[in-house]
Order: structure tokens, then C-alpha cells, then sequence
């Protein structure tokens, strides 16, 4: 068994480095693991075509329960049977994107502090979480946030929905918003590896949640409702960005929606730096 004696911080940066230089290094670095990804996805075009396939599948899956649900009524809580489709079209771009730049990051976590990989990280001259969440992309999983835009495309023309420019853009912000707050959510609940020995329990549980998603909020009672705004807020990737293409939202929601992402990820943020404060080498 090995001893924990050391314990870490994340380095200081250079005084004469501004916030926009930094950032700008973060965004080439990242430019080259997209880069990278691509190289690696051309080597195994099985792989593409493989969670195509699969993506697919989950998708026509996920549509069986609202076809039965709406083979006995034209209209849910306000809601038709188009407009649940558009909605599942939104989660599963959400999903996506998180499958191909949150998952394959985090799914390591546990490995990266239980073995002493972050060791190496934390001498690196970036900053170590941005690191360790936007180091490894799937780039196969964007198939599945095409598929959700066709199915977006064609939940809005089955139900005669004609979204203007704002009520797209209320839409696109609302999406980002639901997909930034979900990462951090997956992000709290990864980095509780520095405290735990394993988080998978946790994964699981956040995976389970996270199928929520794929119905309007109304559908669930006033209780979950407020779980699902604000406590693991997947209303914000799918439920209020379809209400926004319908016309039946304002930017005060968009507003609360970018509020709530900024504390998220400033409580994220914070959350890692204290993990660090609390970490000792596991290879030493």
C-alpha cells in the first residue's frame, strides 16, 4: 500500500501572463487534441460507424414510449406528440456534445487521482481541470448531435412550428446553457474522486438522471420539476429550449438560465481547487 505525504496546489502562473494570453494557449491546446482526434478517428472508421449505428438505435428508442403515449391522446399537459420529438431531438444533441467532449474526460477521473496520473498534469504549464475535462474527444459522437438536429428539423415541421431568428437564438442560448450546466453537475460529482475511492456509483446515478431529460417538464410533479431546474438542471437542454421554439418563452428565463450557469461554474471551480488543496501523490 502506498503512502500519501505530498500533498499538491495548482501551480501560480507568470505575472506578466494576462487572462487572455492563458486563454488563448487553453484554446490552442485544444485545437490540437480536436486535431488529434481526428487523426485518431480516421484510423478506426469502424468506430464512427459503429456509434452511428448505436446512436441511432438509442434514439429510436427513446421515441417508443411517447409514439405509445400519444397513441391514445393528440395532446399531453399542452404538449404534442411533434413537440416531444423536437424535444428528444434537443436532448440528444446535449447528449452528444456531452458524449463527445465530457464523457470520455471524465469517465478517467478516477483514474487520473487514484493512481497518480494528475501528478504529471499538475506540473504541466496550463490549468490542470481544464486539462483533465477537455483533454479526450470523441469525435463519432457528433453523429449523435446531427441525428438530434434532423430530429429537431423534423419535429418542428411536423408540428407547423416557424421559430423566428430570436426565438432560435433564445433556443441555441438556452442549449448551451443546459449543456454547460450538466458538464459541471458531471464535473461535481466526478471530482468527489479526490474524497472517494471510487465515483462510478455516482456516474451511474448521474446517467439515470440524466434520461429525465428526454420529457417535458410538465410532464413530472412540482417537486421534480424544481430537482430537474435547479438542482441537477437538465430542464435547461431540452425542455426550455423547445419552449423557446414555441414561442412560449422570455429572455428573463435565458437570463436566469446564463445566472445559474455562471454560479455553476464558479462552485466547480472553487470545488477543484479545494479537491487540490486535499491531494496527496498517490505515487508517492
Amino acid at each position: 500500500m502506498t503512502t500519501r505525504t505530498q500533498t499538491y496546489a495548482e501551480p501560480r502562473r507568470p505575472l506578466d501572463r494576462t487572462w487572455f494570453h492563458r486563454q488563448e494557449r487553453h484554446l490552442r491546446l485544444w485545437r490540437r487534441f480536436l486535431s488529434q482526434a481526428i487523426v485518431r478517428e480516421t484510423h478506426y472508421r469502424a468506430h464512427f460507424v459503429t456509434t452511428l449505428i448505436v446512436g441511432l438505435v438509442r434514439l429510436g428508442l427513446a421515441l417508443v414510449p411517447i409514439l405509445l403515449l400519444y397513441g391514445y391522446t393528440d395532446d399531453v399537459r399542452g404538449w404534442s406528440q411533434a413537440e416531444v420529438i423536437t424535444l428528444v431531438g434537443l436532448f440528444q444533441v446535449v447528449t452528444g456534445v456531452l458524449a463527445t467532449f465530457v464523457a470520455p474526460n471524465l469517465m478517467r477521473m478516477t483514474t487520473y487521482i487514484t493512481e497518480g496520473e494528475l501528478d504529471g498534469v499538475l506540473v504541466r504549464p496550463v490549468s490542470s481541470q481544464f486539462y483533465l475535462t477537455l483533454r479526450w474527444i470523441n469525435v463519432a459522437e457528433l453523429s449523435n448531435v446531427a441525428s438530434g438536429l434532423l430530429m429537431v428539423i423534423f419535429g418542428l415541421v411536423r408540428s407547423g412550428i416557424s421559430p423566428n431568428a430570436l426565438e432560435i437564438l433564445q433556443a441555441v442560448m438556452l442549449v448551451a446553457c443546459g449543456t454547460v450546466l450538466l458538464a459541471t453537475v458531471w464535473c461535481a460529482m466526478s471530482f468527489t474522486a479526490f474524497w472517494l475511492q471510487s465515483v462510478n456509483p455516482i456516474a451511474f446515478l448521474y446517467n439515470n438522471l440524466l434520461e429525465s431529460g428526454r420529457y417535458p417538464l410538465v410532464f413530472f410533479p412540482a417537486g421534480v420539476r424544481a430537482f430537474l431546474t435547479f438542482a441537477f438542471p437538465v430542464a435547461f437542454a431540452s425542455t426550455f429550449p423547445a419552449q423557446a421554439l414555441r414561442g412560449d418563452l422570455g429572455w428573463l428565463q435565458v437570463a436566469e438560465g446564463v445566472g445559474l450557469t455562471v454560479v455553476a461554474i464558479v462552485l466547480v471551480r472553487a470545488q477543484w481547487r479545494y479537491g487540490l488543496r486535499s491531494y496527496a501523490s498517490a505515487s508517492s
